[in-house]
């Protein structure tokens, strides 16, 4: 699971130095639940997306939670064109 769990992590969206890059807030909600969960492979909910400022770069964050395991985590997103600081 520690090994799935890093391995998600070094997924585009899976750390906030690794954002995946969207032209638009509205692409979130579909982006943040098109892939499964790293760890069971079962759904994803999102439960809220939200602008964040994290170590001086602006983001937008997505929380999820699995629907099958119940793990959340978080993806992160970038739009492109926005502030990198």
């Amino acid at each position: 699971m520690r090994d799935l769990e890093r391995l998600a992590r070094l997924d585009p969206g899976g750390s906030p130095e690794r954002p995946i890059l969207i032209e638009s807030p509205s692409g979130i909600d579909l982006r943040a639940v098109a892939k499964p969960c790293p760890l069971c492979q079962g759904s994803l909910r999102l439960e809220e997306h939200a602008a964040s400022i994290i170590e001086g770069v602006r983001l937008r964050v997505a929380a999820v939670a699995c629907t099958l395991c119940g793990v959340r985590r978080s993806i992160y997103f970038r739009l492109v064109g926005s502030d990198l600081h």
